[in-house]
This record gives C-alpha cells, sequence and structure tokens, in this order.
C-alpha cells in the first residue's frame, strides 16, 4: 500500500505522520500556557478584593472558639519572639491563632497570638484577634491581610476603621500600643502614622476582666494616603507591641476587630459629589 525505499517511508507518506506530530505539539503547548495563565490569575485575585463603592468589612466572629482558630481567608498572623516593634513578612505568616480566651485572662496567662471572646464567656460569637507577649516570648505581634485593586482605575487612598480591644491590664510603665503598617510587596513596611496609632498607659495590675473587652478604641474612617494601581496588591498590618523600651513583661493583651476597608477615588468621589449636589439642588463650587 506505501512506497518504501530501502525499507523506510518516502516522504509523501511520512508528510502526514509529521503534520500530525506537529498539531498534537502546538495543541499542548497552548494547553500548557492556559493553564499557567489561569493559575496567574487565580494567584493575582488570592486577595480581598477592594471597592470605592462597598467597603470590606471583617469582624472575625466567623472563626470560630476554638484555641487553634483558621483566620479569615488573605488574613495571617506572626508573632516575633526577640525583635520588638518589629514586623515579618506576609508571605511566611501563619493562618491560625494559638490560644483563645475573653473574660477573666490570667496575670500568668501564657504569651502568644489569641482568638479573643467578648463578653462573659470565652465562647461568646463576637470574637478578636490579638496578642499577650511576656517577658520571654511574642514581643511583638502582628494581624495582617492582603487587598488587591480591580476597580478598574487607580486608587488615590484607602478609608478605614477598625476597633482596638484590650483583654488584660498591664502594669509595664511604657504601656502597650497598636500601630498599622502598610506595603506594596508584603515583606518592606511604612508606618501608616499616628492616625492609626493607639496607646495604653500602664495600669496597676495585670487582671483581666470579669467582661471581655476591658477597653475599646475606635479608630473611624482615618485615610491612608496611597497610591494603589489597578491590578495592585497592597498589605496592611496592624503591629502590637510594647509603646517604648526592650522590656515586655507585665504586658497589656490587645486585639484587633470590627476592621472596615474602602477604595478612595477622584472619580468615585467626583460621582458621589455629583448626585449630593443634585439631592441638595443647589450648585457645587
Amino acid at each position: 500500500m506505501f512506497e518504501r525505499k530501502n525499507g523506510w517511508l518516502t516522504a509523501e507518506v511520512r508528510r502526514p505522520v509529521l503534520w500530525r506530530q506537529l498539531l498534537t505539539r502546538n495543541v499542548t503547548l497552548a494547553a500548557s500556557i492556559s493553564i499557567l495563565v489561569l493559575i496567574s490569575v487565580c494567584v493575582v485575585f488570592a486577595a480581598v478584593s477592594l471597592s470605592t463603592s462597598t467597603p470590606y468589612t471583617q469582624n472575625f466572629d466567623g472563626i470560630g472558639t476554638a484555641g487553634v482558630a483558621s483566620l479569615p481567608a488573605d488574613w495571617k498572623v506572626d508573632k516575633q519572639p526577640t525583635a520588638i516593634r518589629t514586623l515579618g513578612n506576609y508571605a511566611f505568616a501563619t493562618t491560625v491563632t494559638n490560644f483563645v480566651s475573653g473574660p477573666n485572662l490570667s496575670p500568668t496567662a501564657t504569651n502568644g497570638i489569641y482568638n479573643f471572646g467578648s463578653g462573659t464567656d470565652t465562647s461568646g460569637p463576637d470574637r478578636a484577634v490579638g496578642f499577650l507577649s511576656s517577658g520571654t516570648g511574642t514581643v511583638s505581634g502582628n494581624l495582617y491581610t492582603q487587598l488587591f485593586n480591580n476597580t478598574g482605575g487607580t486608587l488615590t487612598g484607602l478609608q478605614i476603621s477598625y476597633d482596638v480591644e484590650k483583654y488584660r491590664n498591664g502594669t509595664n510603665p511604657a504601656g502597650f500600643r497598636i500601630q498599622m503598617f502598610f506595603s506594596i510587596n508584603g515583606s518592606t513596611w511604612a508606618s501608616a502614622g499616628p492616625n492609626f496609632l493607639t496607646t495604653f498607659a500602664a495600669d496597676s495590675n495585670n487582671n483581666g476582666f470579669s467582661t471581655a473587652p476591658g477597653a475599646a478604641v475606635s479608630v473611624n474612617s482615618k485615610t491612608l494616603n496611597v497610591s494603589v494601581a489597578n491590578g495592585a496588591n497592597i498589605y496592611l498590618a496592624w503591629n502590637y507591641s510594647v509603646s517604648s523600651g526592650s522590656t515586655t513583661a507585665n504586658a497589656q493583651a490587645l486585639a484587633i476587630d470590627n476592621v472596615s476597608i474602602l477604595g478612595l477615588s477622584p472619580h468615585a468621589w467626583g460621582r458621589n459629589r455629583g448626585r449630593q449636589c443634585l439631592l441638595l439642588h443647589s450648585q457645587c463650587r
């Protein structure tokens, strides 16, 4: 049926075979590229999506009441054993807490990352994520989140709210604080400034509270002036540590709760302002 020369198929016969081989290779290559593109898209979108109209909110109530509780998607935590007022790397942080507590946190409680419950019982539904330092460990604690701008335009800033809650007193004379930071890569951090600094002065004892938290300070609708290009990530971190000095014993236990983040855009501001002008039947200047 086929012409052979010295036992080999002629070029006319081999040509369809070669075309089939090339076609198979091209299909395989195209499929591989498609898979890589899909993986890349999944990696890019593996972050909290920002909006300029509806704030992203997180109250941590969904993490449950276990000591080893999994954080919401795109949230991470770590603890620094020796580096005071130091942040880590989002990529290397963990996604679970170490302990559960709430009311009546003991003066001798173990340092670490806590899943705190408010009210009079550690199993209450209102949760917060926080830290307790000691003289030997968790000299810094960090709560991180990864955010993604897919609004279609560059953001000029973020409008951020959250609560800092206190779950134990501490006699450390320097007091403790929560300072928020931001990053474009999750590893190199810049302070968000005094608007995002919450400090607590020293207490007269190291006791917990029969109803927790014993105190709470709200950071309300503060603007973080940072440019975030469309398609880019931005990371936020809340750093827990002693306010000054290097002594971390007799620490206060502090936690973060009720986070709200809204993307700011000049275009969105203009649209909102125009609607306000129409509602007021007045001319905006």
